[in-house]
């Protein structure tokens, strides 16, 4: 994929907020338009969405126990009963990268060594690695999985710079927000040929190819899995920021939508990308909820590069 030419003086000057500098691993979209689902191709894509499993008990009572701020031995007295989960986080623990210098054999401690975020992604995929395959023809769901992880952990940092927002829902926000692209790949068979135009961005190129977008479907797979109506909103409204005043997402979400955008930014700058995506600046107007700090003050940032580190540690 070609990268989009560097974004012009003035919308630099419009964007300074948040510019990024051009890498030959992201592309910058000149804008990212929204596109809306056809209606009675979703109708076909719900029936087939509803026909996947529901989430086993163990990630249901997982995500509860995350809520209520469960400890890491909690945490992992719900784990220790799958033997293959058990041992993928102690894999992932133990990797030489993660610095730890006695080899750790329990799951409670293994969880608090990895963190709760970076958990909570292992024991998603985990979960739902019967129904996506990981070499999906459209999008690579272990990339996805890996990028749902260092949106999370950064949207998590971010929120600290966001005027009333609720780290704890934009680290999850962040986990699920692309969920709808695991979901494309079950389409493969309506797929129509398309161009990626860095003039339009991705939502216009899936629509172009699946007559809907991620968005729409994430929607319905969030509602399939009866995730809280606050994920189902965000999951909606994550792309809004590129091209959307504030006003237009609902304020109950709008600093956790806003933290995740910048999050999403930030990893596909990092090199944790999901595929033919790329980076759109945010509306100018959003300036105002990060009123101390600039998005590359944000990627500077000691602990994000320390969650890079962790991140890339990580083999599924």
């Amino acid at each position: 994929m070609q990268a989009a030419q560097m974004i012009p003086e003035m919308m630099m000057d419009t964007h300074s907020h948040f510019f990024l500098p051009q890498t030959e691993r992201n592309t910058q979209f000149h804008q990212l338009k929204p596109a809306f689902g056809t209606a009675s191709r979703l109708t076909m894509y719900e029936k087939s969405i509803k026909s996947l499993p529901q989430p086993p008990a163990l990630w249901q009572a997982f995500q509860k126990a995350c809520d209520k701020d469960a400890s890491s031995k909690q945490l992992g007295n719900i784990i220790k009963d799958d033997p293959v989960l058990s041992a993928a986080i102690l894999r992932i623990a133990n990797a030489p990268g993660l610095g730890v210098r006695i080899t750790i054999t329990d799951v409670g401690r293994a969880i608090a060594h990895l963190g709760t975020s970076m958990v909570r992604t292992i024991v998603s995929r985990h979960s739902f690695s019967g129904a996506f395959a990981a070499s999906g023809k459209v999008y690579n769901v272990t990339k996805l999985w890996k990028h749902g992880m260092a949106v999370s952990a950064f949207a998590e940092i971010i929120a600290e710079e966001i005027p009333h927002c609720n780290p704890d829902l934009a680290n999850t926000l962040g986990l699920f927000h692309d969920i709808g692209k695991m979901s494309l790949n079950l389409f493969t068979q309506y797929q129509q040929p398309a161009t990626l135009d860095v003039e339009e961005g991705h939502l216009v190129f899936e629509h172009k190819r699946f007559a809907c977008t991620h968005i729409d479907l994430g929607v319905l797979l969030a509602k399939h899995w009866e995730l809280p109506e606050a994920i189902v909103q965000g999951v909606t409204y994550h792309h809004h920021p590129a091209y959307a005043e504030p006003e237009n997402i609902p304020e109950s979400i709008r600093a956790e939508v806003f933290a995740v955008y910048l999050a999403d930014m930030m990893a596909i700058q990092l090199g944790f990308d999901t595929g033919e995506t790329g980076i759109a600046l945010p509306h100018p107007s959003f300036a105002a909820l990060l009123p101390n700090t600039t998005l590359q003050a944000l990627l500077d940032k000691p602990r994000v590069q320390n969650e890079v580190k962790r991140i890339e540690q990580v083999e599924f």
